[in-house]
């Protein structure tokens, strides 16, 4: 405990400099995305909803009336947490049969 003697406040210590275990690397590198940001991503699954699901910067992106394996340019509607909606602006890609 010799470590937290220079501290007047124990609570206020990052407890995580003293970790044995790695930091954690959510959040990080992310890079912010707002609303109207526009990227392309291609679209690897379908959720229970008959969207395609997608991922960009660690994010999973959600978007409306797209199809597994189709590369699309999309714009952001929403964002909460790691879970972006959005929209096709252009389609770049069909996808493969």
């Amino acid at each position: 405990m010799t470590r937290y003697r220079n501290y007047r406040n124990p609570y206020s210590v990052d407890v995580t400099k003293f970790s044995i275990y790695p930091r954690s690397k959510v959040g990080k590198g992310l890079g912010k995305v707002d609303v109207g940001d526009e990227f392309n991503i291609t679209v690897r699954d379908m959720d229970s909803y008959g969207r395609g699901v997608g991922s960009y910067r660690n994010y999973e992106v959600v978007v409306l009336k797209a199809v597994p394996g189709e590369r699309v340019r999309v714009r952001v509607l929403k964002v909460r947490g790691n879970t972006i909606q959005a929209s096709v602006v252009r389609r770049l890609e069909e996808p493969r049969r």
